[in-house]
């Protein structure tokens, strides 16, 4: 769908772009654009810098960035989702505060909401009748990422994605949420598809996969920036994780 035109914030919301890339093409906007977006990855692994910081996305996640933000994002045979929009800032400001983005895993009704909006987009719908809509989809898809009563799913992974590189504990995640860490494993395995720990491998075997193809940093280098404590266990996790070693994975991809 081509781009609407900015109204002047009068409705609620406006429609600004929706649809999907099979093949997303490198993008990077270093002045921040002047529209919210939800992104989404539907296949591929995204490597995504939002300000100062970094982190992977991977299919069935997504992360919403504000107006205004530096961003940019790019992977290989990244097949993205999004949807782009103008007005909602004291929505946006009521589920996320002052944040400037939040990382988010995509619920099931997600691509059929998508579908039907960009149907009614192209439509004969009023400006009006099309504010409705989006309104409609942008809240739901908030509550269903937040969650009725708090976002520590996503905060937890905001906390391990800036801080893989270093030591990290269920202590230290638990205490950036608030709290202990027996609740925080029983919450984030009762509403995530793996554990705090294993989310925490994933992000870093993510980076170091990523190193290992598009950077000249040494195999032993590259385990010690994305927190593995000796390039033993960095080779015996990223063996679990990928069927290889890195230095295997590395020649693969030359």
């Amino acid at each position: 769908m081509k781009e609407r035109e900015a109204f002047d914030g009068r409705l609620p919301f406006v429609l600004n772009t929706i649809g999907e890339s099979p093949r997303q093409n490198p993008i990077e906007r270093e002045e921040g654009p002047t529209w919210n977006q939800f992104i989404w990855v539907k296949a591929g692994t995204g490597i995504f810098r939002i300000g100062s910081d970094t982190f992977t996305l991977e299919p069935g996640q997504g992360v919403f960035m504000r107006n205004g933000i530096p961003h940019a994002y790019e992977g290989e045979n990244l097949h993205t989702c999004w949807c782009t929009f103008f007005s909602s800032e004291n929505l946006i400001d009521y589920v996320i505060g002052q944040r400037s983005y939040l990382l988010f895993d995509v619920p099931d009704f997600l691509e059929k909401e998508t579908r039907a909006l960009s149907s009614y987009a192209r439509g004969n719908s009023s400006m009006l009748a099309l504010s409705a809509a989006g309104y409609t989809y942008v809240t739901e898809l908030f509550a269903a990422i937040t969650g009725s009563d708090d976002t520590v799913i996503g905060q937890v992974r905001e906390y391990l994605e800036k801080n893989y590189m270093n030591p990290v504990t269920l202590d230290d995640v638990a205490e950036s949420v608030g709290l202990d860490r027996f609740a925080l494993c029983r919450y984030f395995s009762a509403h995530h598809s793996c554990s705090v720990m294993e989310e925490l491998k994933r992000i870093r075997i993510s980076r170091a996969k990523r190193l290992l193809r598009y950077s000249s940093e040494s195999v032993e280098s590259i385990g010690r920036l994305c927190g593995f404590e000796s390039p033993s266990y960095f080779s015996m996790r990223f063996r679990e994780e990928c069927g290889c070693t890195p230095v295997e994975y590395r020649k693969k991809h030359l």
